[in-house]
């Protein structure tokens, strides 16, 4: 994807996980957070050099791509080099990151790794844990936007 297109995606999964109460929407707070930033994530490796920009979104299934054809609004799939990446480290990326980015990265694993658990399992958190999952989006967040503002101020 572009990243404009990846910024309008997060925000507005950012605008719908402000709604959302981590305890009662858990589910879908972990889900939004997740995939918001994913995206964010994917606009900063864009602009950082370590993933490239394309028209294509990536598949449930590594190197896979489904690429639009915008005149007849169908797809078709396509295999290239890592465009965007489905989680932290998934696709495996060549280079090393910014430490901006790493960072960000850390932070995002911790809300991924609370699929297994409260998604797809049906654990419930306490408070602590939820003002943890809380945090470690903030931080994610914060760092990635830092990011793409300082990625802006230099091109």
């Amino acid at each position: 994807m572009k990243i404009a297109s990846h910024l309008d995606k997060f925000r507005r999964l950012d605008a719908t996980l402000r709604r959302l109460d981590p305890g009662n929407d858990q589910e879908l707070w972990i889900w939004s957070a997740m995939n918001a930033g994913v995206h964010l994530l994917n606009a900063a490796l864009h602009a950082s050099g370590a993933t490239t920009e394309s028209d294509s979104f990536h598949s449930q299934v590594e190197g896979v791509y489904a690429v639009p054809d915008r005149k007849t609004g169908t797809l078709h799939d396509a295999m290239h080099a890592p465009g965007d990446v489905m989680h932290v480290g998934q696709p495996p990326l060549g280079a090393a990151l910014p430490a901006t980015l790493e960072r960000a990265s850390i932070a995002l694993r911790t809300i991924e790794d609370l699929r297994e658990r409260f998604v797809r399992g049906s654990e419930r958190a306490d408070a602590s844990l939820q003002r943890e999952w809380r945090n470690a989006y903030a931080a994610c967040v914060r760092e990635l936007l830092a990011f793409l503002d300082s990625s802006e101020r230099e091109r």
